[in-house]
């Protein structure tokens, strides 16, 4: 009797391990971030300053901060962005919703919604730091996500 129930535990749980795993045909991939790194473009994108106008303006950022993008003037194809009170870098359009700065500081993705709302992600090269222990932490491009416009 024992090796009967034994016998049917063993087979209920190859079968719950086998339920596990699944063929690559029925596995679902799920994305991070389109963007990886803050890399200039082969070759720039051309955006009218009517299409800039739609993502002239401020976000709010996940951590809080604020992105602003602005264009020199209204009939301008020279394009700005800045985090909070930090220097303005010159950005240029790398496809129909996304954005570099030439001094690779910045990188920006931005889904305009239907219903008004924001998606889209910001990379931003922090600095080296020296923290109060000696530490020094290097360097790096950090993530963050638009939270709202």
């Amino acid at each position: 009797m024992k090796t009967w129930i034994l016998a049917g535990t063993l087979g209920v749980c190859a079968l719950l391990a086998n339920a596990q795993t699944l063929p690559d045909s029925q596995t679902v991939t799920i994305p991070g971030g389109r963007l990886h790194t803050i890399e200039l473009p082969v070759h720039k994108h051309f955006m009218s300053p009517e299409t800039f106008g739609q993502f002239r303006g401020a976000y709010e950022l996940s951590n809080g901060q604020v992105l602003y993008l602005r264009n020199a003037s209204a009939i301008s194809t020279i394009m700005y962005a800045r985090i909070d009170d930090q220097d303005e870098h010159r950005i240029i359009a790398t496809d129909s919703d996304s954005f570099v700065a030439l001094d690779r500081q910045l990188a920006i993705r931005i889904d305009l919604r239907d219903n008004g709302g924001v998606g889209g992600e910001v990379l931003m090269q922090v600095p080296a730091e020296k923290l109060a222990s000696g530490a020094i932490v290097p360097a790096h491009v950090q993530s963050l996500s638009l939270a709202a416009r």
